[in-house]
């Protein structure tokens, strides 16, 4: 047995499409450009989607990693390995079930395909949530606009720029919005060879040029894989436009119950949130291609709320899901912004929530309760989390001041609404 071509190789550079809202094609969703004034491709260079894999600039990185050589892009994925945590290339050679001393083919150079393709839909977003900003959610606009003039935020943003400047009156009330060009005309070879296609946004579903896509992609062939905020009630339309995947991965990014979620998503209502994940809970129940999966994002705000998080997931499973296999995870940290990471915790806060975990996983493993495995996993990932501890320099008092205006400008209150992680993050003294 031999290793895998190289210890940079990742499968995306030569399978998949990442489509940015401003049309921008890249290698995937983490990728970085090397300097910033490199032009990325664009997809409206290309006579079919298939091109991507053939451009020169793709090439270059399909060499590199077959050569062994690096990719400044891709360092996020090389920091969370130098760090101990699982990278995007690591899930992505999972996925596509290449193992370390396995033999590997090298992947067809000559006549590549496009096996994948995933899609940020657009900015288009109901929510604005603490850890997101105007790029992911045009509800941010307004709020990012005022805490620049706070100089809180040196943001270089395009958006807030022409806000700022007052190049686009009326933005700040209608919301701009980055989106894929959904009126290109695509073509049937575009998806000839694509498995599956990723979507995320924003909010996709709550796009007004959704439904158009979905009429140009040919679900039938194609696994399906959409994340939504689940702040708002799936109406009967959006299940008829979806029902037709080959397989349907629908995503929950919920991260607390109650206060905690309404927080931390800002515009999400609890009770709407309970009853959304219900619905699409129910649905995956009569629709044996549908699978209703949990991606909860932790960080600093939510870290101290875990098993009763956990336990509120475990309670909906055991009662609607417990007949099905589908109970799955996708467990995300919070990296950036970095004001938000588990490691600005205090020491002692630390250490009690991992004791918490620890304990939390020897309860479940003497529970006879459906994907616990899944929650155990979780937590494992939890508490190894935690000694990330990378901290800057002032970074606690630019949460703070980050924190209070947020607060301020949104009717929130930290103290009260996420009384344990004012405790912990107000408490420590300031150096």
């Amino acid at each position: 047995m031999k290793e895998i071509v190289s210890k940079t190789y990742c499968p995306l550079p030569f399978n998949h499409l990442y489509v940015h809202p401003t049309n921008m094609a890249s290698v995937c969703c983490v990728f970085r450009k090397e300097k910033e004034n490199d032009n990325l491709p664009n997809i409206k260079e290309y006579e079919n989607l298939g091109d991507h894999l053939n451009h020169p600039f793709i090439k270059d990185i399909q060499q590199k990693m077959l050569k062994g050589e690096e990719v400044e892009g891709c360092a996020t994925c090389y920091y969370a390995e130098e760090h101990g945590y699982q990278s995007f290339r690591e899930r992505e050679i999972q996925t596509w079930h290449i193992e370390t001393f396995r033999d590997f083919t090298p992947p067809d150079l000559e006549n590549p395909k496009l096996e994948y393709m995933e899609m940020t839909f657009g900015n288009y977003c109901n929510l604005a949530c603490r850890t997101c900003d105007s790029n992911l959610s045009h509800s941010w606009i307004k709020d990012e606009t005022e805490l620049k003039k706070r100089g809180l935020m040196d943001s270089k943003d395009d958006i807030i720029e022409t806000l700022l400047t007052g190049d686009s009156v009326g933005l700040i009330k209608t919301g701009m919005t980055k989106r894929i060009n959904i009126e290109k005309e695509w073509h049937p070879d575009d998806f000839k060879d694509l498995q599956y296609i990723k979507i995320t946004g924003g909010e996709p579903m709550l796009h007004p040029d959704f439904p158009k896509f979905m009429k140009q992609l040919q679900q039938e062939n194609v696994n399906c894989i959409i994340f939504t905020n689940a702040s708002w009630l799936p109406k009967q339309r959006i299940f008829d436009m979806m029902k037709n995947f080959k397989r349907l991965d629908v995503f929950l990014s919920v991260d607390g119950t109650g206060d905690v979620q309404e927080y931390m998503r800002h515009n999400s209502k609890w009770e709407t949130t309970n009853k959304s994940v219900r619905a699409w809970m129910d649905w995956s129940v009569i629709s044996s291609n549908v699978k209703v999966s949990w991606a909860p994002t932790w960080s600093l705000m939510n870290a101290p709320y875990f098993v009763e998080t956990c336990n509120w997931w475990l309670g909906l499973t055991e009662e609607i899901l417990r007949d099905t296999t589908w109970n799955l995870l996708k467990t995300n940290f919070v990296y950036g912004p970095s004001i938000y990471q588990m490691s600005l915790l205090p020491t002692e806060t630390k250490e009690k929530l991992k004791i918490q975990a620890l304990e939390y996983i020897e309860e479940l493993k003497n529970k006879d309760i459906a994907g616990k495995e899944h929650i155990i996993d979780m937590a494992e990932a939890y508490i190894k989390f935690f000694d990330n501890d990378n901290k800057k320099e002032g970074e606690l008092e630019y949460y703070r001041l980050m924190t209070d205006a947020l607060d301020d400008m949104r009717g929130q209150s930290l103290k009260k609404m996420l009384p344990l992680t004012y405790e912990a993050m107000y408490k420590i003294e300031k150096k």
